[in-house]
């Protein structure tokens, strides 16, 4: 994905953000602001990927901060919300494979950024893909039984990934439910998926062992290393996967994600706010 002078602005609201939820009106606050925009600007190159500049300068607020997840209130309240949310629609949705897609990839509207009326337009609209990569996942699947890695993104979405999952397990798929593995902006951790209610539903549930923006293997613990190794299908959500994961060229990879921001959008070639269920090539 090319690195565009939007993404520099996106970074520096994420910066205020985060560090306004992480040490409010504080001498802390400056201090973590200024060593964010530092590492912008010395990271913001053409070849630079958002995301990973966005993992250098959390980990400088958290050490300056001493707040480990700023955004715990955001990811309760979204979670709360796309429960709501998820309750008012899933009847609306069938229980085939294109369906259950279009209902896990709705959950992902859900965004720290975006206006909650037009996030709850977005879910409430029929679900039509942009680019949807359907024959190649099918045929994927065909080849038989197999490990499918299944990469979670923002807390809140496990009730919408939750029929998706177990659709896979029904037909024989063995499926890792896969969260982060600390926290990092408003995406899904062991705990939050737990203070929800649904970690038994999920089970068997495995992280990355990293706190990081979409996944970079290079941080990744060896139980995750060794079942991404081993898996025949990984699903990827949201646009952090996309972001850190489509330029390694990996067939096994499917992305499942609304383009939210135009970089992203330009990059697959859509409208922004299409959603997209492609492989990555």
């Amino acid at each position: 994905m090319e690195i565009r002078p939007e993404c520099y602005l996106c970074l520096e609201r994420l910066v205020e953000l985060t560090v306004g939820l992480a040490a409010p009106e504080s001498e802390l606050k400056r201090q973590a602001i200024h060593a964010a925009r530092e590492i912008i600007a010395r990271e913001f190159t053409p070849g630079s990927i958002p995301a990973l500049i966005a993992n250098r300068f959390h980990r400088a607020i958290r050490e300056i901060t001493g707040n480990p997840d700023p955004f715990a209130s955001r990811k309760a309240a979204e979670t709360a919300y796309l429960d709501r949310m998820y309750a008012k629609i899933a009847s609306s949705y069938g229980e085939d494979l294109e369906s259950l897609l279009k209902l896990a990839v709705v959950g992902n509207a859900i965004d720290f950024f975006r206006d909650e009326a037009e996030v709850t337009q977005d879910i409430l609209a029929r679900v039509e893909f942009g680019i949807s990569h359907l024959p190649g996942f099918l045929k994927e699947l065909e080849r038989g039984p197999g490990l499918v890695l299944y990469l979670a993104d923002n807390a809140g979405e496990q009730f919408f990934d939750r029929p998706l999952v177990d659709y896979l397990r029904r037909q024989g798929r063995r499926v890792f439910y896969v969260v982060k593995g600390g926290p990092i902006q408003n995406d899904l951790t062991r705990q939050d998926l737990s203070i929800s209610g649904l970690w038994e539903a999920l089970e068997p549930v495995a992280d990355t062992g990293a706190c990081t923006v979409g996944l970079v293997l290079a941080a990744a613990g060896p139980h995750f290393r060794q079942l991404y190794d081993e898996a025949q299908i990984i699903l990827a959500k949201g646009m952090g996967h996309f972001e850190t994961m489509s330029h390694l060229g990996d067939p096994r990879v499917f992305f499942l994600l609304q383009a939210k921001c135009p970089p992203v959008a330009r990059a697959l070639g859509v409208p922004r706010r299409t959603f997209v269920f492609c492989q990555a090539s």
